[in-house]
């Protein structure tokens, strides 16, 4: 289901990155940060507080990015496909939805009423291959567990991105 596509956040750090370095000393910091990193490995912190900045920015709708949905846009097409699925299941009906962190996020968003901040946080911390349980009734939609990991035994497979 297209609707539990991820947002595009490289589409909005590349289209709003030169004009907030250019505006924001925030992130024009933290991008000066990044270019005096020498060596590659080196670049994931600083790559990763430059793009959460500016995504915050985003979520919080101080920026929009022409031709890129808005995080409003992004959580009612969530929530749209999540609407969609709940009024087809059947009752005892178990099922899964694969997903990345943006739309694991706006779920869990739903289940507990976070505010666009929380729930960006949310986001940040989904672990790749873990998964979440809700439980469903018709619109009534719970979180039941959240990032479990049982099936990874292996530390090295723990990962963020």
């Amino acid at each position: 289901m297209q609707e539990f596509d991820e947002y595009q956040g490289e589409a909005v750090l590349v289209k709003a990155l030169p004009q907030l370095v250019e505006t924001d000393a925030t992130i024009r910091a933290l991008h000066q940060q990044l270019l005096s990193v020498r060596t590659p490995a080196d670049r994931t912190k600083p790559f990763q507080k430059m793009f959460e900045a500016v995504i915050r920015k985003w979520v919080g709708g101080e920026i929009s990015v022409p031709g890129v949905e808005s995080w409003a846009e992004f959580c009612a097409r969530v929530n749209s496909g999540l609407s969609r699925f709940l009024s087809g299941a059947k009752r005892g009906e178990q099922a899964a939805i694969f997903c990345s962190g943006g739309p694991i996020a706006v779920a869990v968003q739903r289940a507990l009423n976070l505010s666009p901040a929380d729930t960006l946080r949310v986001a940040w911390m989904s672990r790749n291959c873990s998964y979440s349980e809700s439980l469903y009734s018709g619109e009534r939609f719970t979180l039941s567990s959240f990032n479990e990991i049982p099936h990874l035994d292996d530390a090295s497979l723990l990962t963020y991105r």
